[in-house]
């Protein structure tokens, strides 16, 4: 379901509806975060899809962020879209570690105790309500909002994509779900009015560049990163040379690292432009 301001209420209802089952899973994701606390929270993430043999790769898709890739051995990959600025990169690290990790959580339950729903659309709000939730849970983001001494909306709301590290619409949806249980129905209405406007990222660049903000968090890594899915495939044949499978694998993966260096040379050289 694509949010607008016309579904923005039901996306909060929703929110809701599976707040719980979002915190249970936080906390089951944190047990696996001990090691890793003192980082930035976008930096444990992307610990976390380092265990899976992430990919990084730039694909010229602005409304494609990532994927989970399952691979013939059963191996699934988690892919993410470089070609995205890096706040939306963020965001999708975890919004991609709640499918790695979804059915990794229900074993350790008694199934006929634990109801997981798997219906596509509620399951992606809950991967997009547990990605927001790790990025803002640990800080209040009312409180800071409000806290802004700038009167533009949108200057303010560029303040929380660089404090929080996460991008417009995320921001939007966690002020408008804690406006409305504040009751302030005038940054409600304000959020409602901003939110179907679709900022360029030359558009933020001028904002976050004359305010002082860190621009690069709204523009493209275009990384291309292949290594740690072909550094395992390559401990497996080493293991089992005589296993067609795993050099099939490494052809694949060496076809898709030739095709996304061409396409991360184009990109940066049509942003350069």
């Amino acid at each position: 379901m694509r949010i607008t301001s016309e579904n923005l209420d039901l996306t909060v209802q929703l929110n809701d509806q599976i707040a719980k089952e979002v915190q249970e899973h936080i906390l089951f994701i944190t047990k696996r975060l001990i090691k890793w606390q003192s980082l930035p929270i976008e930096q444990q993430a992307l610990e976390i899809l380092k265990e899976y043999n992430l990919i990084e790769i730039p694909i010229p898709d602005h409304n494609w962020g990532g994927a989970i890739r399952k691979f013939p051995n059963g191996r699934k990959v988690p892919i993410i879209n470089t070609a995205q600025p890096r706040l939306y990169q963020y965001f999708i690290y975890w919004h991609e570690i709640y499918h790695l990790t979804e059915r990794e959580e229900f074993h350790q339950h008694d199934e006929e105790k634990y109801d997981i729903m798997t219906e596509f659309n509620l399951n992606e709000r809950k991967a997009d309500y547990f990605a927001s939730q790790m990025i803002f849970g640990y800080l209040d983001l009312y409180d800071y909002f409000n806290s802004i001494k700038e009167t533009d909306f949108i200057v303010k709301v560029a303040h929380c994509m660089k404090s929080f590290k996460a991008p417009y619409k995320a921001v939007l949806i966690e002020l408008y779900q804690l406006a409305q249980k504040n009751h302030n129905s005038l940054l409600q209405n304000q959020i409602k009015l901003n939110f179907d406007k679709n900022w360029t990222m030359e558009q933020w660049a001028v904002i976050f560049q004359h305010y002082s903000l860190d621009d690069s968090l709204i523009r493209p890594s275009f990384l291309t990163n292949l290594n740690p899915i072909k550094e395992s495939i390559e401990r497996e044949i080493r293991q089992y040379p005589d296993v067609e499978l795993y050099r099939d694998n490494l052809n694949l993966i060496l076809e898709w690292e030739a095709k996304y260096r061409l396409i991360h040379k184009e990109l940066k050289g049509r942003m350069n432009d």
